[in-house]
């Protein structure tokens, strides 16, 4: 059936068949939406999105069949100028999912999972005044199988109704390994705003898996070490969307016993001068309370023309909480990008 045809049909002259509520809920985040994206040789990642068929669909009374189309399209030229997210809507894939509660709608455009991070472009439309600030509350995107995630998000105002967000979540998996498909959900349950005291709560529910981007693994298995820390750096994998290092370490008992928590994050510069991370740690796994840690950092793609990847760990040893830190300074890796 054409988009034209399934526009126009007739619902109410359809015979109804009786459907499961999975059923009936994906039918309802199902989007006609398709949008032609640039290819390469590479095999790139596809969103799993399950599609039911014409009479299936038919047993669910949509309240507005014109509401379940993407009311904003290319979500992530709002973020155009970001470094990071430049090579986004090239291998991005198509999610296109839309829910409607209580006057908002949210809808996923776009995501891509580069084997570390996953990406998500996402609008909101509201008849609320929610000013300057929107916020979303109750459960943060959740991925099958990862025993924990941090993230970002950032959410701008681009009209009177409308919102432009980018979440990026970096999921832990036990043993360190990141497996081919991740399976994510996403339940809002409620928008609010700081600044004009709003708070809309609503039924908003998300659910598609993502293939990881193809890359090209280097390995590397060079070690820097303290008395106390011995930091290796496994391997660096390259895909046509970010860099993605790997590592391990190992923690003496009697640092342990000075600071509960050690972990790394990074400088990463070019031989060129680009700076790369500043700073920034990332996911990880441990299962012995931290005396060896396996975990990986990922960043953009690498600048034309960089001959040499320029690795800084700096180790943080805090309290946890705030409670006060140190850092242990280790001495840089160098990678030869042309060997």
């Amino acid at each position: 059936m054409s988009m034209k045809e399934w526009m126009e049909l007739d619902i109410d002259s359809l015979e109804l068949e009786e459907v499961t509520d999975l059923e009936k809920k994906r039918v309802k985040q199902h989007v006609l939406k398709k949008r032609e994206k640039k290819h390469v040789w590479r095999n790139i990642g596809v969103a799993s999105v399950m599609l039911i068929g014409i009479s299936t669909a038919a047993g669910y009374a949509y309240p507005s069949l014109a509401s379940q189309v993407p009311f904003m399209d290319d979500v992530i030229q709002y973020f155009s100028n970001d470094e990071t997210y430049k090579e986004f809507d090239e291998f991005s894939t198509d999610i296109g999912l839309t829910e409607t509660s209580n006057g908002v709608t949210i809808l996923i455009d776009d995501a891509v999972y580069d084997g570390t991070n996953i990406t998500v472009s996402y609008a909101i439309e509201t008849d609320k005044d929610f000013g300057e600030d929107i916020h979303s509350g109750g459960h943060w995107f959740d991925i099958k199988g990862a025993n924990g995630s941090g993230g970002s998000s950032q959410l701008t105002k681009i009209s009177d109704n409308r919102y432009v967000g980018l979440a990026t979540i970096t999921p832990s998996f036990k043993r360190g390994e990141f497996p081919e498909k991740v399976e994510i959900t996403w339940e809002p349950e409620k928008l609010y705003s700081t600044s004009n005291d709003v708070e809309v709560e609503g039924d908003w529910s998300f659910a598609f898996s993502l293939k990881r981007l193809e890359g090209d693994v280097r390995l590397v298995n060079e070690t820097t070490k303290t008395e106390d820390i011995q930091f290796t750096l496994k391997s660096v994998e390259v895909t046509d969307v970010s860099t993605v290092i790997a590592y391990e370490q190992g923690v003496s008992d009697s640092l342990l016993e000075e600071w509960s928590e050690v972990s790394p994050v990074f400088k990463v510069t070019d031989d060129l001068g680009h700076v790369y991370l500043d700073g920034t740690g990332g996911g990880g796994f441990s299962k012995d309370d931290g005396k060896t840690l396996e975990g990986t950092t990922a960043f953009g793609t690498i600048q034309e023309g960089a001959t040499k990847l320029i690795i800084e760990p700096v180790e943080i040893a805090s309290f946890g909480s705030g409670k006060g830190h140190t850092e242990i300074q280790l001495d840089r890796i160098v990678i030869d990008l042309e060997e």
